[in-house]
């Protein structure tokens, strides 16, 4: 029997490439009455009709419109006020929608591939998670936002970004708590949704691929009504796929409904999506035997499933609901109001590796893993920005009050499974018994209180200001026989400062001071301080005259406090004397400096040290963390002739080597990828074909430990055409 889900996937597939097939003759039926007048006729009697051109006027940009080219000049995210980002005293990336695609990034994570001081390659190849560090910091759980409210995820209730649904990704390094609350130290994601503006250009897309990839998509939207002053989009995608790994589909569902109304002095704004997500494990845990260094027979081959094909599954239904209210009082008073409805559900199953059982017979112990979780959101953001003067000196302050309840219900049970040949897998042995993991409900909630004053004084200097208190709680309930019931308060201030020089000539240097803060979980009868983080970071920002672009450096110390050790009174028990650095220089440019033409580079030099530890890891650096990290990009197209409109871009990544588990034993190997593309645009036509990981090197993205490395995606062609109008 058909599902549903499978006539929707193949109704959208057929009515893309539908309308994609018979868009270009309706197009010029339409324009044949109008172009008849100005066609013309040659000399060999050969009528030429002009060239249709799709123009659309440029728009100032704001934090949440489309980035102008590839050289974003506004973000929000730092500051949540419209602050040029060469004015903002953080470290700051900006990816927008055309460079998502003139990459054909598929995820967040490959968005951010050609950043510094991020790591989005955490766990490997995975089509389940955004896993990603900032500078050496884990940043899931907590630093996932999208339209700068917050998606957090417990266990494996886990939301998940759709990157053709992204108007443009920020990435801001250092802690975020002033303006976001709880968060861990490193930095947050911050995806801004595409949403309607005027003058927005229509398109619809068929792409294809390796591993059997085929996607249709869709982008339109315009006026409802005569007046321009209520505006719809509608974004949709259907991703029918396999993977690199064996057995392990991809598919995707998702569809993202807005519209917005405005006047002179109100704007509302309705954000909605829904995305379902069919997958499995493609990350296989593997061991460092066979995957950094040969075992007896070789290395472990890219693409096998070290899973059972009737125990493997992974179900994710996500959707949301909210809206951007912004009301100005008066041209110097703006209430903005910013709320969301977010619910996900995850149904997943899988076998996996858990270390050899006989590394010269080939064969790998097996787990497995069963778990059924869901999570609800609510997040509600009220701002007031004012601005005033005092003598010579310009305010623009910002006061705001947010509010976060989650509401997740968890389920996890583990057991072993049978044995695998890994280079000759059989599969269909017997799945064992499941022991509970854990089974619970929890609640979060936190409530806190900011302000924020950005000072302009003497015509070249800001100085920014910020304080934040907050309260939150989490209670716990235990679902097991047991029933245990467990509940923890915390409150913390947190704070930041910044001062920018801005000079005439485009160089803008600055330092910053920023704190963060996050809550621990209670474990058994012991409760504990939040973790803290403080950073100081010096920088500079350069915008060129002439040409569009945007150079930063930055110099950081990071601290992360209060986690957790080893009591070393009691074995049993924790303290919180631990303490981890993280402290680096990270470079990045973006430049336009001719018509056609757009290089990015970066380069990130970052060195954690664990500092305070009673667990023996004093002095060593945590897993997964590269010191050097570099990366280069560049794209052109011509911009006259007969092949106007064609254009190549290429690119090629540095990651360095890593330590593979806590006790520093051994090295995950550097690896250099290199990516390449080339376009064509002609009468509304977009033709694409991009390759990532050329060369197919077989590389190890990171390690957690001796039985647990993860393969990096593999070389993967894609073929895109979209039709614009």
């Amino acid at each position: 029997m058909i599902s549903i889900r499978q006539k929707l996937s193949s109704t959208l597939l057929l009515g893309t490439a539908f309308a994609l097939s018979f868009a270009a003759p309706n197009y010029a039926l339409a324009q044949t009455s109008e172009d008849s007048a100005t066609a013309e006729t040659d000399k060999t009697g050969v009528t030429e009709t002009p060239t249709i051109v799709i123009e659309a006027e440029q728009q100032l940009e704001s934090a949440t419109s489309p980035v102008n080219g590839f050289v974003a000049t506004q973000s929000g995210t730092a500051t949540k006020t419209s602050t040029p980002l060469a004015e903002t005293p953080r470290s700051i990336s900006v990816v927008g929608a055309t460079e998502i695609e003139a990459r054909q990034a598929q995820t967040i994570m490959e968005a951010l591939k050609y950043s510094a001081g991020v790591q989005p390659d955490q766990f490997g190849y995975d089509t389940r998670y955004d896993w990603f560090k900032v500078r050496g910091f884990a940043q899931q759980d907590v630093g996932l936002y999208r339209d700068g409210l917050q998606l957090r995820s417990s266990g494996y209730a886990s939301f998940r970004q759709e990157a053709y649904g992204a108007e443009r990704v920020e990435l801001l390094r250092g802690p975020t708590s002033v303006m976001y609350g709880q968060n861990s130290p490193g930095g947050l994601i911050n995806v801004v949704t595409k949403r309607p503006h005027e003058d927005m250009v229509n398109e619809i897309a068929l792409e294809a691929g390796s591993f059997d990839h085929k996607q249709g998509a869709f982008d339109v939207g315009g006026q409802l009504v005569e007046d321009g002053s209520v505006l719809y989009r509608l974004t949709g995608l259907v991703q029918d796929s396999g993977t690199q790994t064996n057995m392990v589909d991809d598919d995707r569902i998702y569809i993202a409904p807005s519209l917005k109304w405005e006047n002179d002095d109100t704007s509302l704004t309705i954000l909605t999506h829904y995305q379902e997500d069919t997958t499995g494990s493609a990350n296989n845990w593997l061991p460092a035997v066979g995957t950094i260094s040969a075992a007896p027979n070789g290395y472990i081959p890219v693409d096998v499933f070290t899973g059972e094909p009737a125990f493997e599954g992974y179900k994710r239904v996500q959707t949301s609901f909210g809206y951007e209210l912004s009301h100005d009082f008066t041209n110097d008073v703006t209430f903005r109001q910013n709320a969301r409805y977010a619910f996900v559900d995850v149904d997943y199953k899988t076998v996996y590796g858990s270390g050899w059982a006989d590394v010269n017979a080939g064969t790998l112990k097996r787990s497995l893993l069963r778990t059924d979780q869901n999570a609800h959101a609510i997040t509600i953001d009220n701002q007031l920005e004012t601005q005033f003067d005092t003598g010579n000196v310009q305010h623009t302050l910002l006061t705001g009050l947010d509010y976060q309840h989650y509401l997740y219900d968890r389920y996890a049970a583990y057991g072993t499974g049978p044995n695998l040949d890994i280079y000759n897998p059989s599969y269909g042995g017997a799945i064992g018994a499941l022991t509970t993991w854990y089974d619970d409900d929890i609640t979060l909630r936190q409530l806190g209180l900011y302000a924020q004053d950005q000072i302009d004084f003497d015509e070249n200097w800001t100085l920014t200001l910020g304080g934040r208190q907050d309260w939150s709680d989490e209670k716990k309930q235990d679902n097991n026989n047991s029933g245990a019931k467990s509940s923890t308060n915390d409150h913390a201030f947190s704070g930041q400062a910044g001062l920018v020089y801005k000079t005439d000539f485009g160089l803008v240097p600055y330092i910053s001071y920023s704190e963060s803060f996050t809550p621990v979980a209670s474990q058994g009868s012991q409760n504990f301080e939040p973790e803290t983080g403080q950073q100081m970071e010096v920088g500079a920002k350069y915008e060129p005259h002439g040409f569009d672009g945007l150079l930063s450096v930055a110099l950081f110390d990071l601290r992360r406090q209060n986690v957790t050790t080893e009591d070393p009174d009691d074995a049993n028990l924790k303290v919180q004397t631990g303490e981890v650095r993280s402290r680096g220089f990270e470079l990045e440019g973006t430049f336009e400096p001719i018509e056609g033409l757009v290089t990015k580079a970066a380069y990130s030099f970052n060195d954690v040290e664990i500092t305070k530890n009673n667990d023996g890891n004093q002095g060593k650096t945590p897993t997964g963390v590269p010191e050097h990290t570099a990366s280069l990009w560049a794209d052109y197209t011509l911009q006259s002739g007969t092949m106007k409109g064609l254009g190549f871009n290429a690119g090629a990544r540095y990651l360095g080597s890593q330590y593979g588990d806590s006790s520093n034993s051994f090295k995950v190997p550097a690896t250099t990828l290199f990516d390449a593309g080339i376009h064509y645009e002609i009468d509304g036509y977009l033709l694409g074909l991009n390759a990532t990981n050329l060369m197919d090197e077989r590389w190890v993205s990171t390690c957690s430990g001796a039985n647990a490395c993860y393969y990096g995606q593999g070389r993967t062609v894609l073929a895109t055409v979209k039709y614009r109008w």
